[in-house]
């Protein structure tokens, strides 16, 4: 088996949780808090014409079930590691973990053959259940005993991605600031402690009506870094490249090999038929890049890209630009529609007679299909890049490694048709996710029959002054906590000495604190990041860890629950009296 990858993102020792909404588990009225950052998506879309609204969803039908996986992959996670924080395990412990790990893992009953010289073990090597058995009782102890050596050290678990795949279910879990021993480069006789963000992916099939492990694996941002550093120094020399292939450690699972039998002719095919229909976009502050994207041609004077790219640029910048693979510059004339939930957001330009892409069926693909994107990490060129599906519901995973920047990108199958767009779901890593090509046809069949001329948007700069424009003003401080509720609340987690940044709003009502700390730090760290202090001063006094991932971060006692939340470049503290 191929050695195991760990992501390794090295982090200011701070904690990361990154928030869009409350749950309906919180015991009061959402309606009574003055900001979440889903109330803005849902008041900013209420702009667009109401007949240019996006309906495909993403409503999962196996919600249960994506439910009983969450739960399950906890308790992977917990039998690979250990419990939090796991400094003195009792070996006791450590023995049932270990059979238990072992009880997990996926081990279907071989069927038998005559026994003979060449098969003294009378098991049927060419059935799908020794295969099966190979891979998992490869990779189930390996793993195990990999994780034991690295002495990985956990406090909280992350965002849980599940993705449904045939009789395969694939996870992915993310754990925030784990410590890692590395060999002290001083002493290699010595460890030290290493904080960085983790990332597994497990696999699971069902045996006997219970889901079991099958396989699993980590990625190293460092190596997929080096990877990415190849492909922006290649693309910046040619007009066109093809990028190196990224060695996946999914070949123990999956097959490349119709990947590997495409030819040089056909992937020229793709890139020519769909090379003018995409577009680079970057938005600007004081002429300096804040964000960029990809993007492609949906409809006559029309392109598509990610709504994460547009709201960061609400956020963050004065004005966006559009150019081609040619280098021409299209001025725009605003955002026509957008839907948050599938990612997706349709701009008009000011200019029409424009490429349009050839939209595919994505429902056609099969795992292990190959797929292309082709996309501009530098925007001095363009990037070719392979790989195969992985799985395909409503969003498609591929193993095509991506960047930040690649968000909006055409996914084609082979014909070189558009199947997906590549979303902000899952970049530099060695996966990724686009949204299937359902969504896609919807805007291209609802503006095909509408004249360009009457075609309605709002202005970039209308949003941003309605909803966004806050970042680049002076922001004067609202607060309307009386001084002896404040003296109450503030005592909660030493919250004055523990968050140490501008509070620019603060309300109270029926028992309800909001406060809102601006990140005046870096705009590379999140604001949740900088909540570690407040968070472990909670810990201290008593409070429980109610839950804590990378979408929010709840304590409780007897009295109050506090809320931890980001909204973006925001900290937000919530706390409520019980």
């Amino acid at each position: 088996m191929k050695k195991q990858i760990f992501i390794l993102i090295i982090l200011i020792s701070i904690s990361t949780v990154t928030v869009y909404a409350l749950s309906n588990n919180f015991n009061f009225d959402t309606s009574k808090l003055s900001f979440t950052s889903n109330s803005k998506k849902a008041k900013v879309v209420d702009n667009f014409n109401k007949n240019y609204n996006l309906t495909y969803s993403i409503s999962s039908e196996n919600k249960e079930l994506e439910e009983e996986i969450k739960k399950l992959t906890k308790k992977t996670t917990y039998l690979l590691f250990g419990g939090f924080n796991n400094t003195d395990e009792t070996s006791e412990n450590y023995y049932k973990r270990h059979k238990d790990w072992f009880d997990l893992r996926y081990n279907p009953k071989v069927p038998e053959v005559p026994k003979d010289d060449k098969n003294p073990f009378g098991l049927d090597t060419s059935s799908q259940e020794y295969k099966d058995d190979l891979v998992s009782g490869l990779a189930i102890p390996q793993i195990f005993n990999q994780a034991n050596e690295m002495g990985l050290l956990y406090n909280s678990y992350g965002d849980i991605r599940v993705t449904f795949n045939d009789d395969i279910i694939i996870s992915s879990i993310t754990l925030p600031n784990v410590k890692i021993k590395e060999q002290s480069k001083e002493d290699p006789m010595k460890y030290d402690y290493i904080e960085t963000n983790y990332v597994m992916y497990y696999y699971y099939k069902k045996l006997n009506d219970e889901w079991k492990l099958y396989y699993l694996y980590g990625e190293s941002t460092d190596e997929v870094s080096d990877y990415f550093s190849e492909i922006e120094s290649t693309e910046t020399k040619e007009t066109m490249a093809i990028a190196p292939s990224y060695e996946s450690k999914l070949g123990t699972v999956y097959s490349f090999e119709k990947l590997e039998s495409m030819t040089q002719e056909e992937l020229n095919n793709v890139y020519n038929s769909n090379i003018n229909n995409i577009v680079y976009l970057n938005s600007y502050y004081n002429n300096m890049v804040v964000s960029s994207a990809n993007g492609f041609f949906i409809n006559d004077g029309m392109i598509v890209t990610t709504w994460n790219f547009i709201e960061k640029s609400l956020i963050d910048a004065q004005y966006i630009t559009v150019k081609d693979s040619n280098l021409n510059t299209y001025e725009v004339d605003g955002i026509v529609t957008a839907n948050p939930e599938t990612d997706v957001v349709v701009i008009k330009l000011k200019k029409s007679d424009t490429p349009v892409a050839k939209i595919g069926d994505s429902k056609l693909l099969k795992t292990e299909d190959p797929v292309i994107t082709i996309s501009s990490k530098s925007s001095a060129g363009a990037m070719v890049q392979t790989g195969i599906v992985i799985s395909n519901d409503d969003y498609i995973q591929t193993s095509i490694p991506l960047l930040n920047q690649d968000e909006g990108s055409p996914l084609l199958n082979q014909n070189g048709e558009v199947v997906g767009i590549n979303t902000s779901k899952s970049t530099n890593a060695s996966v990724s996710i686009a949204i299937n090509s359902e969504v896609l046809k919807e805007i291209q069949n609802k503006f095909s029959n509408i004249n360009f001329k009457d075609i309605k948007c709002i202005s970039f700069d209308e949003l941003k002054e309605k909803y966004y424009y806050t970042k680049y003003n002076d922001e004067s401080i609202i607060n309307n906590i009386p001084k002896n509720k404040w003296k109450e609340y503030s005592k909660i987690g030493n919250i004055e000495k523990t968050i140490n940044l501008e509070l620019v709003k603060a309300s109270y009502k029926d028992g309800i604190v909001s406060l809102r700390y601006k990140n005046g730090i870096t705009k590379y760290i999140n604001s949740m990041q900088l909540s570690i202090n407040f968070k472990e001063q909670l810990l201290k006094d008593g409070y429980k860890l109610i839950m804590d991932n990378t979408s929010k971060a709840i304590y409780q006692n007897d009295k109050y629950q506090v809320i931890i939340m980001d909204e973006f470049d925001y900290l937000i503290v919530v706390m409520v009296k019980l």
